[in-house]
């Protein structure tokens, strides 16, 4: 479902106050729930990526057919967990969307009234794209030019 298309006031029938509330709490769990698990994730990719790239660049300690499946293994393991962090934007975005329309169907205004006072610094997002394309430049190099 595409973030751009919620549009909640118009796709339900007429509900109840109560029932629009606890579908806006668990719109605020799963942001919750996606925000940890991104960190979660990271901390995870982090210990994963050590390990694949003591193996990769270990000094003599591994056969050169291990460096260069490590190596390759450090490619694809930061690809996954690009495209998996890449998932997880999209399912934040789509929860948020949907605690700001019922936020209007409410009369609330924590999510549609976010502060602007630091847009001069980039986002989480590109921050987290140039992280990962700089890792994935990296490990493209270890196996293409290194091995």
């Amino acid at each position: 479902m595409n973030a751009d298309k919620i549009s909640l006031s118009e796709d339900r029938p007429e509900r109840s106050t109560e029932s629009i509330r606890h579908e806006y709490d668990q719109a605020l769990q799963n942001l919750r729930h996606y925000s940890n698990l991104r960190f979660a994730v990271f901390s995870i990719f982090i210990a994963v990526i050590g390990g694949v790239g003591f193996v990769a660049f270990g000094k003599g300690q591994f056969d050169d057919g291990a460096v260069k499946a490590a190596r390759a293994a450090g490619f694809l393991v930061v690809v996954v967990f690009w495209l998996y962090e890449e998932r997880a934007g999209l399912w934040l975005d789509h929860f948020r969307m949907v605690a700001v329309e019922l936020e209007r169907m409410l009369g609330y205004s924590q999510m549609d009234t976010r502060s602007d006072s630091i847009r001069y610094l980039p986002g989480a997002t590109a921050l987290t794209r140039a992280f990962f394309f700089v890792i994935s430049l990296l490990w493209a190099y270890a196996v293409v030019v290194a091995s």
